[in-house]
């Protein structure tokens, strides 16, 4: 079942703050994919070691619906308390989706699904304590 994006945002930030806390280098793990999916996920990845993020990079990135359930105070804290993630691995591909487990460096491990929209932004996206 996918859920609308503000229904996900507000699962998002209770999946997240239920998680606890870690940080680290996350530059190893599995290929992603060149896709929409994918470059948000790489931008992701990337952003969670360089929050607080300013609302104007979000907009680039975040889908109008997605910001309206978790706001960019909301989304910073989160990205923060997930520096040094890691993509361990994909179960599932498709261009505007992707599935998969991964980590930050205290040994915390998420089931991971990221999906975008016609204009490419992150409509979805989860993070799940395994």
């Amino acid at each position: 079942m996918r859920l609308s994006s503000a229904s996900t945002g507000l699962f998002v930030v209770l999946a997240l703050l239920l998680a606890g806390c870690g940080s680290g280098d996350g530059a190893k793990g599995a290929a992603i994919p060149d896709s929409p999916a994918g470059k948000q996920l790489r931008w992701y990845m990337d952003a969670v070691n360089r929050a607080p993020l300013p609302e104007s990079e979000l907009k680039e990135h975040l889908g109008q619906d997605f910001l309206k359930g978790v706001p960019p105070e909301k989304f910073n804290e989160i990205a923060q308390s997930l520096a040094g993630l890691k993509l361990d691995e994909l179960s599932s591909t498709k261009p505007t989706e992707l599935t998969g487990l991964t980590s930050i460096p205290l040994g915390q491990a998420y089931d991971m699904k990221i999906s975008v929209g016609d204009d490419g932004k992150i409509d979805y996206l989860l993070f799940e304590p395994k």
